[in-house]
């Protein structure tokens, strides 16, 4: 027993193996992305197996899988392991059980007895290979896969890297939304905490919240408080009522952001308390002060507030390196460009990825030594840059494409850059944060869905989408000629209008349900012709489209034509018929010979003899019509076949001349018995008994209006002829026989210079092939 090969060393490349953990796809459910890969791969290469096969240190896991039932299988069975050692191609193995690195495995010696594979590496932006995407058959394929098919292969296979990639970008974004909502929760937590009393001024509806604290430092009882600003500014003291409501006003009716003074506050007990309040105002894009947000600080309680400040200053540190850590690991690439001494200039590492370098530079000399291109090919001017244009101009860039140079790769990438200004208190722009998306996959599988799509309208299936109320809303040409739907039509119909009346329940009953309930429904059936309401018969597929969250959307139809199968088996069933009805009537014949042969012999050497010969004959009768359309010979060739058993190789023995007659199949049969029997006894007793005698057979066909063929055998040169005393069954055969298979009449005559037998008979009934 051969020992099968030890697997790639590729399998345990730890860079490999750590690459493929960080994608944290192991062992995960099923995933509709992934699903729908397999499902296209397995048609695309028309195998029955397609499976997406990530390769671990131990064992290959199926994330999907079609036509495979085992969710994973140990390395020994494994041969995608293979085409790890050759991440840049695609591994074709077109018989599985003469390659040496497979003939050994279980799954190609047992069952499922597999024969041919072919795989495209998973290969991920790092150069990592994951595994594959294969198709399997059990049969094996020495064409391997075509070119197009080998293109679809690694094109479906750079759409599941693609959904890796997505998958984990998805994952690392709802974990920075997590962070960002547990930090939100802990200021909000903070301000319910807090002994600030907190307000939010809408300064255009002149509303004013306030937290609770000043309920729990003031004694304010919510119910009591009229949130107003009117409301706020009769609680302060008289003395200080009028410099406070002139010292905020300057900050709300000038340019500036931030307030803070010092009063005296109303609690809620008579008393007043020393307050230290401090607001900041938002403006609109205008300059218009539309919202102020404070909090008032009871500065008895100083020393407590500093404390408490002491320790929000080491939780906002906290949170700032938390926001940094988010900054440099994000999935886009960020940098923030400053201007002047002290001023940011961070990139994180996303960001150096995609360039291929850091910022560099201060300033100008920056830009001069960057490489990026418009959409249209030409080289960006360091002026153009987005981020420059922020910091000179306060320009808002928005998904601006362009494609850059990775100075680390050389390769040229496409990227959508988005770059804002960020100004201080005083409005001057300080920073520009620019946001770098790398787009390059993104428009690779826009392109592969194009391609797709393409697909669909050069298909020769009919490719139906419908939403969930079941309206159409696509249709692809092969499908609109199928169902004799015109262009716009399609959009107006139902997905019930594609079924005959008399199908109209079923497919409401049962095929349509089980889509909406999660599954699909396959089979033969058939769908309506709009223009003529003729049923077509189809190989029908429909399956139910589900959205992100599992919600049903709709249905997808896929169908092929099959009315020239079902045509073709209609006229195999006819073509049965006729050879059980041929069979029949040849062995009705083999039998009455037999019968009439045996019947009449004494000599049962002679009898084999005869009884053999003409089933020669009657074979040779056969071999003609089976070479010829199988309904009809032509007459000459039917006569000569009968004869050639008794051509003695003397050159002119049987002379035929006559138009081209065709023969049906009963009447070829009959035509050659008659042939052997007169020519077996030309042999016995007349021309051909002797080296010079000879037989002439010709034949005319008379009367055009209602054609009758006039055959004639006459021997020449033989012995002097003498009429039989009694006829055998020879003799009979010829006049019976062909007279009941062609409706004709045969007479035999005895002149002394040769025997005649002449037959006439309707041309129709000689045509018959029954």
């Amino acid at each position: 027993m051969s020992r099968r090969p030890d697997p790639p060393i590729a399998v345990c490349d730890p860079d490999r193996l750590g690459a493929l953990e960080a994608y944290g796809i192991l062992d995960t459910l099923p995933e509709r992305a992934f699903d729908d890969v397999v499902r296209l791969a397995g048609r695309l290469c028309d195998t029955p197996v397609a499976l997406v096969s990530l390769v671990t240190a131990t064992r290959q896991w199926f994330k999907a899988r079609t036509g495979f039932p085992a969710p994973e299988t140990d390395l020994s069975r494994s041969v995608c392991a293979h085409a790890l050692a050759q991440p840049d191609s695609l591994l074709v193995i077109p018989d599985l059980t003469q390659d040496p690195r497979t003939a050994a495995n279980p799954l190609v010696t047992a069952s499922p007895g597999i024969r041919f594979y072919a795989g495209a590496p998973l290969r991920t932006p790092g150069g990592q290979v994951l595994g594959t995407l294969c198709v399997i058959d059990y049969v094996s394929r020495p064409e391997g896969l075509g070119a197009a098919e080998a293109d679809d292969l690694r094109a479906l296979a750079r759409q599941v890297v693609s959904q890796l990639e997505l998958r984990r970008a998805v994952a690392e974004r709802e974990a920075a939304l997590r962070d960002a909502r547990a930090t939100e929760e802990r200021y909000r937590r903070a301000a319910r905490a807090t002994n600030d009393a907190i307000w939010d001024w809408d300064l255009c509806a002149d509303h004013v919240l306030w937290n609770e604290a000043l309920a729990t430092a003031y004694g304010h009882a919510p119910a009591t408080v009229e949130p107003t600003g009117a409301w706020w500014l009769a609680h302060i003291h008289p003395d200080d009522r009028a410099r406070i409501d002139a010292s905020i006003h300057a900050v709300i009716d000038g340019t500036g952001t931030a307030w803070s003074d010092e009063y005296r506050f109303l609690r809620a007990d008579g008393s007043y308390a020393h307050v230290f309040d401090r607001g900041s105002v938002i403006r609109d894009e205008a300059g218009r002060a539309v919202r102020m947000i404070g909090a008032l600080l009871d500065l008895t309680e100083r020393d407590r507030a500093e404390a408490a400040r002491r320790d929000s200053e080491r939780q906002l540190e906290l949170e700032r390196g938390l926001l940094e850590a988010v900054f440099r690991q994000a999935p886009v690439g960020i940098s923030v460009a400053g201007i002047g001494p002290g001023a940011p200039n961070l990139v994180n590492a996303r960001a150096e990825e995609i360039l291929g370098h850091g910022l560099g530079g201060r300033g100008l000399s920056r830009y001069e030594a960057f490489s990026a291109l418009h959409a249209d090919g030409r080289s960006y001017d360091p002026h153009e840059y987005p981020s420059l244009r922020a910091l000179r101009d306060g320009a808002v860039v928005t998904g601006e494409g362009m494609r850059y140079r990775n100075a680390a790769t050389g390769e040229v990438r496409l990227l959508e850059v988005s770059s804002a200004p960020v100004r201080g208190e005083d409005g001057a722009i300080q920073a520009a944060v620019t946001v770098f998306l790398d787009v390059t996959e993104q428009r690779r599988a826009e392109a592969q869905l194009r391609r797709l799509a393409l697909v669909a309208e050069q298909s020769s299936d009919l490719i139906a989408i419908a939403d969930a109320e079941g309206r159409v809303v696509y249709v692809n040409p092969a499908g609109r000629a199928l169902v004799g739907l015109a262009g716009g039509a399609a959009q107006a119909a139902r997905l019930t209008d594609f079924f005959t009346p008399e199908d109209l329940p079923f497919a409401e009953g049962t095929i349509l349900p089980e889509v909406r309930a999660g599954g699909s429904w396959s089979g033969e059936f058939r769908v309506r012709h709009f223009a003529t309401g003729a049923a077509v018969p189809v190989r029908y597929n429909l399956f139910s489209l589900r959205g992100p969250g599992g919600a049903f959307e709709g249905f997808a139809a896929v169908s092929h034509d099959i009315s020239a199968r079902k045509a073709a088996e209609a006229q195999q069933e006819i073509l049965n018929r006729e050879l059980s009805h041929r069979l029949k009537n040849t062995l009705a014949i083999v039998q009455a010979i037999a019968m009439q042969t045996l019947r009449n012999a004494t000599d049962p050497a002679e009898a084999r003899e005869a009884l053999a010969a003409r089933l020669i004959a009657l074979g040779k009768a056969h071999d003609i019509l089976m070479t010829g359309e199988g309904e009809s010979a032509d007459l000459r060739a039917v006569l000569a076949g009968a004869l050639s058993i008794h051509d003695d190789g003397r050159p002119g023995r049987f002379r035929l001349g006559g138009p081209p007659v065709p023969c049906g199949a009963r009447a070829a049969l009959s035509l050659a018995l008659m042939a052997h029997e007169l020519a077996t006894n030309a042999v016995k007793y007349g021309a051909l008994r002797v080296p010079d005698g000879y037989v002439t057979l010709g034949w005319t066909v008379t009367d055009p209006a209602d054609p009758v063929l006039a055959l004639r055998w006459q021997e020449h040169g033989g012995p002097r002829v003498v009429p039989p005393a009694r006829r055998g069954f020879g003799s009979r055969l010829i006049e019976r026989g062909l007279a009941g298979s062609v409706g004709g009449e045969v007479a035999t005559h005895y002149p002394p210079e040769g025997v005649i037998c002449t037959l006439t008979a309707p041309l129709a009934e000689l045509r018959t092939g029954g």
